[in-house]
């Protein structure tokens, strides 16, 4: 972990603090996350993959469009939907009119991996009142 009282106590103006304070609060989540996440045996990305899927109206995207709803740009989202197609957690289905498209499917299994991956997100506890929840996400929507 990231020592914020350094950051907070450090000798720079108070936009570049409270960037920094974002990126290392950021880092600390992520970590966190990542380590409620371990038990379901899905990573982050594969996580957000099962998220774009099962969000869509027919539960089914090419690759591309997954790569372009991903919140990190990440050059491991083909190993992440093959870990994801080996647990049988999403189907691959080729075009019928274009054999370059791949159209990926979310499977009952996936659903439920997502739900379940969410709920122990879910219950990592902000330390924010709802109050200081809505300021912050005002100010956070400026950046």
């Amino acid at each position: 972990m990231a020592n914020k009282l350094a950051i907070i106590n450090a000798d720079i103006d108070t936009p570049k603090k409270v960037m920094a304070l974002i990126a290392c609060i950021g880092q600390e989540i992520k970590t966190e996350m990542t380590r409620k996440l371990k038990n379901t045996g899905l990573s982050l990305i594969q996580l957000e993959i099962l998220h774009a899927l099962s969000h869509t109206k027919d539960k089914r995207l090419t690759v591309n469009q997954i790569k372009s709803v991903m919140t990190d740009e990440s050059p491991n989202v083909s190993r992440a939907l093959n870990k994801l197609m080996e647990a049988g957690f999403i189907e691959k289905v080729r075009s019928s009119e274009d054999q370059r498209i791949v159209h990926i499917h979310i499977t009952q299994a996936g659903e439920n991996a997502h739900v379940e991956a969410d709920k122990e997100l879910l219950s990592l506890a902000s330390p924010l009142t709802r109050e200081d929840s809505e300021a912050l996400l005002h100010l956070l929507k400026k950046i």
